[in-house]
């Protein structure tokens, strides 16, 4: 009895989720050329970042209601321009990656937007719709894989693991547009804000585990590499690497998990907004104000 009991169970729950899944619309998203605004430059993205994040880089789903026009009339005029389509205008690859960070993070908080803001979870098929962008059909998904071809190219793993979005895995969302002049600097800031959020990098006392977030797990040999190239071959944890480039405050955070084993963090679905209840391993639940 307790054996079909079980069986039901499985069953019902696949069918609820199947059925939450089945009710998000899954289609390319399409922008209204009315909503384009008149303003020059990244004027209504700076509006939007402004308004609907939060100094902890979080997205204020009712703020961006109110600057929905405005966000989606940004995304209009980058949808027609970008690195392959108008490369002249992105003669540097500071220039290049500040463009695709505006780009990740603004169509982040549209689809979440899209999805309706849920307080909890958002259906993975949500985040995975594509969008016009730099004169193609793109998704969040091939732009995090250009910023992990960038971070290869380059040597830095931080621009793919500092990649931002409105969902729990990514780097926190920004107040301002990156620009040319301030990518680098502001990489260091935000990694840093990353590595401090245990929201999104979770150290995980009960079980001893340092949970990376999927796009910095995916650098890791990177992450190795250059600690090996600066301090010589040794023996070296992804934990004390990762510690090398942080400022002070974040390394006391990892210095407290330093003997933890280092995990993938399975890939989470939650959407970062004020208020909501956080749950994960190793914690009681709360609220985050």
């Amino acid at each position: 009895m307790n054996g079909m009991f079980g069986r039901v169970m499985v069953v019902s729950i696949a069918l609820f989720v199947v059925g939450c899944e089945a009710g998000v619309d899954t289609g390319p998203v399409r922008l209204d050329p009315a909503c384009e605004l008149t303003t020059d430059g990244t004027a209504d993205l700076s509006a939007v970042f402004t308004e609907a994040v939060d100094k902890r880089g979080r997205l204020v789903p009712d703020a961006l209601a109110r600057v929905r026009s405005r966000l989606d009339g940004q995304l209009l005029k980058m949808s027609r321009y970008g690195p392959t389509t108008t490369p002249n205008l992105f003669s540097t690859d500071s220039a290049r990656l500040a463009w695709w960070y505006n780009a990740r993070a603004a169509w982040s908080m549209k689809l979440a937007d899209l999805a309706g803001c849920p307080r909890r979870n958002c259906p993975t098929a949500a985040r995975a719709r594509t969008f016009p962008l730099d004169g193609r059909e793109m998704s969040l998904e091939k732009i995090d894989s250009i910023l992990l071809g960038e971070a290869r190219r380059s040597g830095d793993f931080r621009i793919a693991a500092c990649a931002p979005g409105a969902w729990v895995d990514y780097a926190p969302l920004p107040q301002k547009p990156f620009t040319e002049e301030d990518f680098s600097d502001r990489l260091s800031v935000s990694f840093n804000l990353f590595a401090l959020d245990d929201q999104r990098f979770v150290i995980d006392v009960e079980r001893r585990q340092v949970r990376i977030p999927p796009m910095l797990w995916s650098c890791r040999d990177m992450v190795i590499s250059w600690y090996l190239r600066r301090y010589g071959p040794c023996e070296v944890s992804l934990t004390t690497a990762l510690r090398s480039h942080l400022d002070r405050l974040a390394q006391r955070r990892l210095d407290n998990a330093l003997g933890y084993a280092a995990v993938r963090q399975a890939a989470r679905t939650g959407l970062v907004i004020p208020g909501r209840k956080i749950f994960y391993p190793g914690s009681i639940g709360r609220v985050e104000p």
